[in-house]
């Protein structure tokens, strides 16, 4: 039986991030203060803040048979995951350019989508079988079928729902994540916080709220509602913050931590992760994070 506790299933990529102060007009030149080249894709940065913070994960998608294809799956190697559900299809690797710029508070993405994506293989439906959790982005969350994965038989489900989700049946799912503005979009008129509620006792499942800076917020029926700031640090980059959230979440969860002491966590571990350029390079460990917590006490 697969050692794995976490299965993270959906869009891997690889991305080129430039930091600029302001961006070019048209027909402009601007000097990058930093370039850099890193691992993207809601899953897979999330299944790395999870690794990060020792939690046995394991990623699943597709990659192409090319050179980004090659750089990914050295930086899972690098980070622990298990890639033995990755399937390499015919397909370039999914990437993006991504330039973010420092005056604007902002980022502006291009990006190249994975054509055809790989039917899931053996040992990705073997991972997803015997994990205690499946954490599934907006592309993952479609595929979890094929492996005959079903809320209440099996591993638990954890949803990244960052958008397009007015018509997702949260019931399907453990752990439902959306951010504040798709909780609105789906309550409309409704409170934060009477949304949330509603929207977990209709599931009877577990409802967070993102809300940037502002930290985050949860609904369970063992809690009722709760809800943890943020965290102030030297921003260089919110790039893939949301992601490292939703995997830091689920981490806290499988290290038994409550629902608002997760949120808290999580919030600190999306925070610190502001401090790099790409949405991995400053994803903290748990000792760094427990010193980082420590010191602010």
């Amino acid at each position: 039986m697969s050692h794995i506790e976490v299965v993270c299933v959906g869009i891997i990529t690889i991305d080129t991030v430039a930091l600029v102060d302001t961006y070019p007009d048209e027909d402009e030149r601007v000097v990058a203060q930093e370039i850099t080249r890193g691992g993207g894709g809601p899953a897979a940065v999330a299944a790395v803040a999870l690794s990060r913070l020792g939690i046995p994960t394991a990623i699943v998608g597709t990659i192409g048979n090319d050179a980004d294809g090659v750089e990914v799956m050295k930086i899972f190697e690098r980070e622990g995951l298990d890639v033995s559900g990755i399937s390499i299809g015919a397909s370039a690797t999914a990437g993006s350019v991504i330039v973010a710029s420092r005056r604007n508070s902002a980022r502006a993405i291009s990006t190249r989508q994975l054509i055809v994506r790989e039917k899931l293989n053996r040992a990705a439906i073997d991972l997803m079988t015997h994990a205690q959790w499946i954490h599934a982005d907006h592309v993952g969350i479609g595929e979890l079928s094929q492996a005959g994965i079903v809320r209440g038989k099996g591993p638990l489900l954890s949803f990244d729902a960052g958008y397009g989700v007015e018509k997702f049946d949260a019931s399907s799912v453990d752990l439902f994540v959306p951010t504040d503005k798709q909780v609105a979009l789906r309550n409309p008129g409704i409170k934060l916080e009477l949304a949330l509620e509603k929207e977990a006792k209709s599931a009877k499942n577990i409802v967070v709220a993102t809300q940037g800076f502002d930290g985050s917020s949860g609904y369970s029926m063992d809690t009722g509602f709760v809800h943890a700031p943020g965290f102030s640090v030297d921003v260089v980059s919110t790039l893939g913050a949301g992601d490292v959230f939703h995997g830091a979440l689920v981490a806290q969860l499988v290290q038994g931590y409550g629902l608002q002491e997760a949120l808290r966590r999580a919030n600190a571990v999306a925070a610190m992760s502001c401090r790099g350029l790409d949405g991995q390079s400053m994803i903290p460990t748990t000792i760094e994070l427990n010193k980082y917590l420590e010191a602010l006490a």
